[in-house]
Formats: structure tokens, sequence, C-alpha cells
């Protein structure tokens, strides 16, 4: 674009930024093709985003007029441009972030691989090999698999029922789309020859983007408004475009078996239909009893789970369950170079100190720790007993400075605590900030070099690992 066109723009979108909040009016664009996530019909906005613009326009004192567009490309385009302020559902990616500030995240749902029924269950993109993979232009997993796939055999579409038609024909082998849009265009289409052969990485996690000339404005309004949706509104938008395949799949049965039951009841065994009513009453009632057997068993497995990732004394994450984390964390940070932080506590009482007798402590006194670190942690922090007397916390998204505070607020909390004093113990911590290439035997081991540095230092003290 040329510098005064360029000016040109720009002054427009100033005058446009005015107007419009002056108005509390906001011009929006939405991929049409996109349905049940966003999609026109008749000129009209429907779908998941359009039920949560009604929201957040309920929730605030903004309106919403649509900028109508026939494809996904052209509503980019449009917002770039700023022939709209914004887009009403998508996903964040690099490329995107050049031209557009984004809102909080206000729904999120998996991606799959849909493949002809005569193909294997694939896992993940790996598992793909040289198929032929179909993905929608402009979507958030186009620029996804060229930037982190660069070997699959791409093919572009408009949208995914092109694609799906295209996957049934043959031209492709497997198509990457989102799950909700994915049933409803092979229902609608019908297309009888096509699975779900796995899951396709990332989530989507989708949100609002704002041309960047109007974010200052508007953005903190709709974040806001976001904030102030209730829980029970997302649940009830999420049943509802979720339920609908599984309702028809579990309706299915009965009436086949209802069917069944019915034609051999009047072709064969009219004449015993007391005899034949008599064992339907029985099998209802064994079938009420599986059912409670079913739910029983359900919540003895959540039971399970949850024992098998928890200490059974503190409730807190056990050893397994945060090294599993801790290396999820650290896929992350190859990936994204994202920051992170260990921190590992320990307790000893005097006896252990003078290496007299090695008592374990009480069962009181760890539940007592436990809930200290809970309270003084923050939400997306990870606390884990991870054995005997030591906890460890790992900070995602945390330096090392904010780490080393976190680590002393918890050494002086602890050590003030009655149980603690009660029981003449003291603290050490020892603090490290993950390191590249580094797995998670040798980042613990590097914070435990530092907690026994706090040791020798006399307790009582956090020190960082060099």
């Amino acid at each position: 674009m040329r510098p005064f066109a360029r000016l040109t723009a720009c002054v427009l979108l100033l005058l446009a930024t005015t107007e419009t909040f002056a108005q509390q009016k906001v011009t929006y664009c939405v991929d049409p093709n996109w349905y049940p996530y966003d999609a026109l019909h008749n000129g009209e906005h429907v779908g998941i985003a359009a039920q949560y613009m009604d929201l957040v326009a309920s929730q605030s004192d903004l309106t919403f007029e649509l900028v109508p567009t026939t494809s996904w490309s052209q509503s980019l385009e449009y917002v770039q441009s700023g022939q709209c302020m914004m887009v009403s559902m998508l996903n964040h990616t690099p490329v995107r972030e050049q031209f557009l500030a984004f809102s909080e995240v206000y729904f999120e749902a998996p991606n799959v691989l849909v493949a002809r029924d005569d193909t294997p269950n694939l896992q993940g993109y790996d598992g793909i090999g040289k198929r032929h993979v179909g993905v929608v232009k402009g979507y958030r997993q186009a620029e996804y698999l060229a930037r982190y796939y660069p070997k699959l055999r791409l093919r572009y579409f408009e949208s995914e029922a092109e694609g799906l038609l295209a996957l049934a024909s043959d031209d492709i082998d497997v198509l990457v789309g989102s799950l909700f849009s994915v049933n409803h265009n092979t229902a609608r289409l019908r297309l009888k020859n096509l699975m779900i052969a796995g899951y396709a990485e990332p989530y989507d996690a989708l949100s609002f983007g704002i041309n960047k000339a109007f974010a200052d404005e508007l953005l903190p309004r709709l974040n806001a408004a976001i904030d102030a949706i209730p829980e029970s509104q997302h649940v009830e938008i999420y049943r509802r475009w979720n339920n609908i395949k599984i309702r028809q799949t579990r309706n299915f049965w009965p009436l086949v078996v209802v069917l069944l039951m019915a034609s051999l009841v009047v072709v064969f065994f009219f004449w015993r239909r007391r005899v034949v009513g008599a064992y339907e009453k029985q099998l209802a009632a064994k079938t009420r009893e599986i059912d409670v057997l079913k739910t029983t068993l359900l919540e003895r497995n959540r039971t399970l789970e949850f024992l098998s990732s928890h200490d059974a004394i503190t409730g807190l994450y056990n050893r397994n369950q945060m090294i599993q984390r801790a290396e999820e964390e650290i896929s992350r940070f190859q990936r994204f170079q994202t920051s992170a932080s260990l921190i590992v506590i320990e307790l000893d009482n005097d006896d252990n100190v003078n290496l007299s007798t090695n008592q374990p402590l009480s069962e009181d006194m760890l539940k007592a720790v436990a809930s200290v670190c809970l309270t003084t942690v923050r939400e997306v922090d990870v606390v884990a007993r991870f054995g005997g007397e030591q906890f460890v916390i790992m900070c995602p998204q945390t330096g090392i400075t904010a780490a080393k505070v976190l680590a002393d607020r918890l050494v002086e909390v602890i050590s003030n605590t009655h149980q603690v004093k009660r029981e003449h113990c003291f603290v050490a911590a020892g603090v490290s900030s993950l390191t590249s290439k580094e797995r998670f035997p040798e980042w613990y081991e590097r914070t435990g070099k530092a907690l026994y540095h706090s040791k020798r230092q006399g307790y009582n003290v956090a020190c960082v690992a060099d």
C-alpha cells in the first residue's frame, strides 16, 4: 500500500472508531460456512458464536451490526482492512496477531481427523504418514500444520463441507476439522462412509478477534462482558450443540429392540403375551439393577482415578502425577519457550537434624503444610507431596525471580504454622528455573542441590539453584 493510501486508511479507521463508540455500535464479520460454530443462514448470523454475541450484548452497552461476507478468507480481509471492526469467533495464531487483538477465550472444542471407514485409527498428525490431508484455507489448523508439520501433503479447501465431499470421493485421505461442524456436515451431506479416526492437536480455543485500531476501546468491554456470563450459560450452550449426535445414537438401539420384540411377539408368541409381559417386567427390573451397578462402578472408578493421582494423606498430587504434569510443562517449554520454575520444600524435625532418629512427621502436620501450600500458591501452580516430608511446587510461566519470592513466602508461612512449631521442625527450600534440553529428572536433581544448600545454611531459607 502506498504511503498516502495507508495514511488515508488510518484516518478512516480512526473516524470510524470515534463514530462507532459514540453510538456504541460494533460492526463484525463471521465465518459464513462453519456451522454450528459460526455461520450465515439467509443473511442471518446463527450458531454458537451468535448465541455468545447475544449474551455479550446483554452484559454490555454494545450493539453489533453484521457485515456479510461470502467466505472466511473475505472475513479476514475485511477485519484486516477495517471494513468490519471484529470477527465473532476464531483461534489465536501468530499471523493473525499481526493485525488482531484477541479477547478472552469463551468456547473450547476439539479438532478431529476424519477419514473413510476403512482407515485405521490415527494417533495424531504423526500417524498420518504419506496420506493426503485436507484443511480449510485460512483456518488456524492450516497455519499450524504448515509451521509444525511441513512434510504433510496438504490440500486446501474453502470450507469443511467441500473437504468432506473430496474425502468421500477419494480425492484426499484425511480431513482436519472441528468436531461439531464435521458431525453437522456429515449428516447434512448424508455421507455414510466416513468416521472420526483420531483427534487433532491443538484444541480450538475460540475468542473474538478485534482490529487493533479498535482494540483499546473495545477489548476491555468485551472481556468484561465475557467474564459476566454465568457458568450455567456456558454449560447450556455446550450441551445444546454437543448432545445432538449422541442423542440420535442412543435412541437407535432401543427402537431396534422394541421393533424386534414386537415382531416376535405378534408373529410367534402372541398367545403367550402374559408370559412375555411377565418376562419383560423381570427384564426391566434387571435393567434397573444393572443401571444401579453401573452407577456404583462409575463412582468407584472415579475414586480409584483420584487415588491413583493423589496422595492419600494430604489430597495433593502424588509423585507420578507431578512427574506427568512436569513433562507436559517441559514439552510446552520446548515448543513455545515459556518459562517455568520448580520449588522443592522439605521438613526436618530436631531428631532428624541431629541424626539420632528417623521418626516420620505426623499426618496432622503434613496436612497442615499441604493446606498452607494450596492457600499460598496461585491457581495455575501444581502442588504435590513427592514423598515422605518433601513437597514439590511447579510454577508454569514463572521466572526464577517470581519463584524465589513465592518460595520465601512459603518458607515463612510454613515455619510459623502451629503444627510445625509444635513438632520443632525446620523448613528447607530449593528453587530452579527450567533450562533448554532438560528433562524432569535433571530439573528435579538441580533443584534438590539447592534444597541441600538450604539445609547447610541452617534451614528456613530458600536457595536458588545454579
